[in-house]
């Protein structure tokens, strides 16, 4: 089977759905060389590397409502409304350990996506022992709601504000065979920045002006990068998974319901693709 990498899209919550793509996968023991993520897209491939069947399911869905992982005493402990040290370290983390030796050792290759605040461009990073939660939370933390995160003593945040789906790097790497796996649907695309959110980006991120420019030309790339990946697809050189339709998700949802139609709607949707991406790997 020829080199084969699975880009996976960040969108917080809506990552329930790539959730469901990536456990069946799991199920069937199809193992992609190499993942590559971005946002919350890092932190669901991370336990595809880690062999950890609806560990991002479990999580999500039952602690969505936990307001020490989404809300005020995650504001408390982490300046921000995601509760990492929660996530990383606490509760959730005994509940629910990450293998991560079984990560490290794997033989996939994990690569994580962040933003860096300087330049406002898009760093890549390969797993490793010293940075594995430092790289997730960076990569996850996103603009407004979330804290900068400093790695080597650099600035970081969400590896989404300047690429949304790394299919370029993906391409450039030499990988033939490209799974993506999206958070919204085909039609889906952004609107521009609003002068209100420009205002608030500003007023945050003032010291960061490449940052602040990425953000503002965020919905031009992010819609030519669909447009691109779209386009890729017709031509067989990409397989894709998405959402069928709009996907009436928050960022930060709570309703545990959604969430779980979302997760069993990637589920479904993989089980009924699976004998194609399997011909698309193998040809």
């Amino acid at each position: 089977m020829k080199k084969s990498i699975l880009v996976l899209e960040g969108g917080a919550m809506r990552s329930l759905f790539t959730s469901g793509v990536l456990d069946i996968l799991m199920d069937n023991n199809i193992d992609i060389d190499c993942t590559v993520g971005v946002s919350a897209g890092a932190l669901v491939g991370s336990n595809y590397v880690s062999n950890q069947r609806g560990r991002t399911a479990k999580i999500n869905i039952n602690h969505c409502n936990d307001k020490k992982y989404i809300g005020v005493r995650a504001i408390k402990n982490n300046k921000g409304l995601v509760g990492f040290d929660y996530l990383f370290g606490g509760e959730i983390a005994k509940e629910n350990p990450f293998d991560e030796k079984e990560f490290l050792n794997s033989k996939k290759r994990f690569v994580t996506g962040v933003t860096n605040c300087e330049t406002g461009k898009t760093e890549f990073y390969d797993k490793n022992k010293e940075n594995t939660y430092k790289l997730l939370q960076a990569s996850s933390s996103m603009p407004l709601v979330s804290k900068v995160v400093e790695i080597n003593g650099k600035p970081y945040l969400d590896g989404a504000i300047d690429c949304n789906v790394p299919i370029d790097w993906a391409l450039e790497q030499g990988y033939e065979k490209i799974v993506v796996v999206l958070t919204r649907n085909k039609d889906y695309r952004k609107k521009p920045v609003s002068n209100k959110m420009k205002k608030m980006y500003n007023l945050v991120y003032k010291k960061y002006p490449n940052l602040l420019k990425t953000m503002y030309d965020r919905p031009n790339k992010y819609n030519e990068t669909y447009n691109k990946i779209e386009k890729l697809e017709k031509e067989n050189k990409i397989f894709v998974f998405r959402p069928e339709n709009n996907v009436d998700i928050s960022r930060l949802e709570r309703h545990q319901e959604k969430l779980r139609n979302l997760y069993e709607e990637g589920i479904e949707e993989t089980k009924n693709r699976l004998d194609d991406l399997k011909k698309y790997l193998n040809s």
